[in-house]
């Protein structure tokens, strides 16, 4: 019996460590695809007016994995980094997101799309920073889109505090990012920087700090350098 009780204890002692071993590799497969989505889209150099507006950007969203599908009534589901750009040219620490919402569209199967959010404005840094931010709903925030082709931005980017951009150029159509949420993942963040922290201490106060992220910040360095 005492063994039996021996075992049951160091199980249920191991299971949070195992628990938090699954969010941190979670994690650093999102910074991965991160690194590799910014890589592809902003270092190709192909769309200018991205390039432009990630120069001048005040922070980034990148989304490595969107998920969208289903029929008339769509949903989308995919996890987010969220990093400030410094007044160095150097970028901070991520913190992680996720986007999730519906929205009303024909759409038929899933499709797996990666999309970029250039934050253009502090307005739109405080927006993202608050417990949540919904695409559509905070009053005086406006949210543009460029297009996934060469050719450059549609007229939904000028003037906006976010501009989205995704290569699958369908994304986008009849507004399927309205109503998109943007929520923090308190526990991928916790478990990266091994501490109950805020997305604003991270980005902002620079209060945390992990060797695991410097590869995706100093790519950003890099190609908003070019």
């Amino acid at each position: 019996m005492k063994r039996f009780l021996a075992i049951a204890f160091a199980v249920l002692t191991l299971l949070p460590f195992h628990k938090a071993q699954a969010v941190d590799q979670d994690a650093i497969q999102i910074l991965l695809e991160s690194e590799a989505t910014a890589r592809h889209v902003l270092g190709s150099r192909q769309y200018p007016d991205l390039n432009n507006a990630f120069d001048k950007a005040v922070g980034v969203i990148i989304v490595p994995r969107l998920l969208k599908g289903g029929f008339i009534v769509g949903g989308e589901y995919g996890n987010a980094v969220l990093l400030s750009k410094k007044s160095n040219g150097s970028w901070s620490y991520p913190a992680f997101y996720t986007i999730g919402g519906g929205s009303v569209g024909f759409q038929i199967g899933l499709k797996d799309s990666q999309m970029i959010l250039v934050i253009r404005t502090h307005a739109g840094m405080e927006a993202i920073l608050a417990d949540q931010f919904k695409v559509g709903a905070e009053a005086g925030i406006v949210v543009g889109t460029f297009g996934g082709s060469v050719e450059g931005a549609s007229t939904t980017a000028v003037g906006a505090d976010i501009v989205a951009f995704s290569l699958d150029r369908g994304l986008f159509g009849g507004g399927a990012l309205e109503g998109s949420v943007f929520a923090k993942r308190a526990d991928l963040n916790q478990s990266f920087y091994a501490q109950a922290i805020d997305p604003r201490d991270i980005v902002i106060e620079g209060k945390a700090s992990n060797p695991a992220a410097d590869n995706l910040r100093s790519t950003l360095a890099a190609l908003a350098s070019k």
